[in-house]
């Protein structure tokens, strides 16, 4: 059987770890392996923010791996891009978790798209707005939406009493 494998690459000012958690979760259901591929920052600061992400994804690395998840850690400071392509090359890496609203998103993912076979994933975080519209989009379903005032547990077709 051939194990899935799945990149995260995190940028030098990430601040937060949607793609780690997407990725885990992921991983978890495919039984996939699962590389971080970090990149370090130029400019060391320990402030409250990157001494949270530190110490989080830590956390997060080790309760994967306590839960039999195969999990490896890279740091690079040098070019990220290439970083990337070389690792998903080398490891046969299938699929790319970016996260949507971190500095690696867009321009880096629009430069690697084209230079790897792999299936992408942009982790993005949904409000209800961004969901109806996604759906009126699809489904063209969005406008006969109508709220029911009332309590929960309330009446109305289907939901007697």
């Amino acid at each position: 059987m051939h194990r899935k494998k799945i990149l995260i690459p995190i940028g030098a000012k990430a601040n937060n770890l949607k793609s780690v958690h997407y990725a885990l979760a992921l991983a978890d259901r495919l039984d996939a392996q699962i590389y971080i591929l970090q990149q370090t920052p130029t400019v060391i600061s320990e402030n409250q923010q990157t001494l949270w992400f530190s110490e989080t994804l830590q956390d997060l690395i080790n309760n994967a791996r306590q839960n039999n998840i195969v999990l490896s850690h890279y740091m690079v400071a040098t070019n990220f891009k290439d970083e990337i392509v070389d690792l998903v090359k080398t490891e046969h890496i299938e699929v790319l978790v970016f996260s949507a609203d971190a500095d690696v998103s867009e321009k880096l993912l629009l430069q690697v798209k084209p230079l790897v076979p792999s299936q992408i994933i942009q982790v993005r975080e949904k409000d209800d707005i961004q969901c109806i519209k996604e759906g009126e989009n699809a489904y063209d379903t969005c406008h006969d939406i109508q709220f029911v005032p009332g309590r929960a547990g309330g009446t109305g077709p289907g939901l007697g009493r």
